[in-house]
């Protein structure tokens, strides 16, 4: 995938993202006021998938895994073995990352919004 339709996907992302917990927001506090779970439920997903990102791809290394660059001591067909296991694990946490940055995004606009009220302040602009 080229950047530019990465960049596209994740803006489309992050747009569907924000339309459907502005909704999931705008429910809440119509019918649920007095319980404010959709900010700690976006926090527990934007965790999850971090977490679950961190581990598929055990740490932030972006490269692919060679066979040669394991431990010498370890039979070569097992090594193949390794690094295909460990290759497949970076393309899943790539494709979770897809899912994270624009739901960190949301997440990221909405506690700038509870804290700085930065809506409320960009409609005072136009009006």
């Amino acid at each position: 995938m080229k950047a530019w339709q990465r960049s596209l996907l994740l803006l489309g992302l992050f747009a569907l993202f924000e339309s459907v917990y502005q909704l999931f927001l705008y429910l809440e506090r119509r019918y649920f006021p007095t319980t404010p779970v959709c900010t700690l439920v976006l926090g527990l997903i934007v965790s999850g998938l971090i977490i679950a990102v961190l581990i598929l791809n055990r740490g932030f290394g972006g490269g692919t895994v060679k066979p040669e660059e394991l431990d010498p001591s370890i039979p070569y067909g097992r090594r193949e073995q390794l690094a295909q296991k460990a290759n497949k694990r970076k393309k899943i946490a790539k494709t979770l990352m897809l899912v994270f940055i624009p739901l960190a995004f949301v997440f990221s606009l909405d506690l700038l919004d509870l804290y700085f009220d930065i809506f409320d302040r960009i409609g005072e602009l136009f009006s």
